[in-house]
């Protein structure tokens, strides 16, 4: 019989939380009695895993050593890596099947130009995920990752609503949006506007209507580009597709309502013979997990705002 696995992509910038997602969600897994493994992706990530149980990309090919070799850049050098991992990824494959009964937390890398403007880690993703592969199958779901310090200006709130939908549709995977690194509001003060209204990420037309960029700066951009934005905005409204998931690592509530939503995208929620206390969280959730409920958000406002 053909092995079968289930697990997530992390992507997002440098810098947002990929690798302490990781971290988080393979300690979670072990709470709720799930074996899982990281799986980094990222040939230029030094990120230490050595207390985690990873299989490394490092042990097959590092972006350091290919611009040693060829005299590339950075950039050229990681597009070399994935290039090199495509065709030797039997590699992965035979890393892999020594993990049958795990949870496949993959950590990729960061740069946005991998996933709009080139198309290794689509090829990569689609050699993991094909459906005529006779040495395994694997069911993902993919979790971009935005810093919520994105709310706090219209410009980049809707650049990262673009974003969102552009992977979101060029992956070709169950998608989800992740704000992050909520636990920070406590340093940069409330937004703008509700909370709510960003993790909704509906009618982006009205911030540009209700909110204003009131130094200097800010009114050379809207002088500038106020039409572009505006017509980039009524193009996301269009889509209804940007919705994102709260998140701060520590809290255990949100990264559990996380996981329930990746099982639920990639399929492992629907198993039978699942873990007693899987199932016991699933019914506690509930259908709540199809939704965000003002409770929760509310919880979250009043803990983050009003600490302050």
């Amino acid at each position: 019989m053909i092995p079968y696995y289930y697990g997530s992509i992390i992507i997002g910038p440098s810098g947002v939380g990929k690798s302490t997602l990781c971290k988080g969600l393979l300690q979670m897994m072990e709470q709720i009695q799930r074996k899982s493994i990281i799986i980094n992706m990222d040939p230029a990530n030094e990120d230490s895993y050595e207390d985690y149980l990873c299989i490394n990309i490092l042990e097959l090919i590092t972006v350091e050593d290919v611009m040693k070799m060829f005299k590339l850049g950075p950039n050229a050098a990681l597009l070399y890596c994935f290039q090199f991992l495509l065709d030797n990824i039997k590699w992965l494959f035979d890393k892999l099947l020594k993990y049958q009964d795990h949870y496949l937390i993959f950590d990729f890398p960061g740069q946005i130009e991998l996933y709009l403007a080139n198309d290794s880690i689509y090829n990569l993703i689609q050699s993991l995920t094909n459906k005529n592969n006779s040495t395994l199958q694997i069911s993902l779901v993919a979790v971009q990752l935005f810093d919520c310090l994105n709310c706090y200006q219209v410009n980049t709130f809707i650049s990262a609503s673009l974003v969102s939908v552009t992977v979101s549709a060029n992956l070709s995977l169950p998608y989800l949006a992740v704000l992050n690194k909520l636990d920070l509001v406590k340093q940069y003060g409330e937004m703008p506007l509700s909370l709510q209204y960003y993790l909704e990420g509906e009618n982006l037309k009205y911030m540009l209507e209700v909110t204003d960029q009131c130094d200097e700066e800010g009114q050379k951009f809207k002088e500038k580009y106020g039409q572009l934005t505006y017509h980039i905005a009524e193009l996301i409204d269009s889509k209804e597709v940007v919705s994102f998931e709260p998140l701060y690592v520590e809290n255990k509530k949100l990264i559990m309502r996380l996981i329930l939503k990746m099982d639920k995208a990639n399929g492992y929620y629907f198993l039978e013979n699942l873990p007693p206390i899987y199932k016991s969280i699933q019914e506690d959730v509930g259908e709540e997990i199809d939704f965000l409920p003002t409770e929760l958000v509310m919880e979250l406002e009043t803990e983050l705002f009003e600490s302050n």
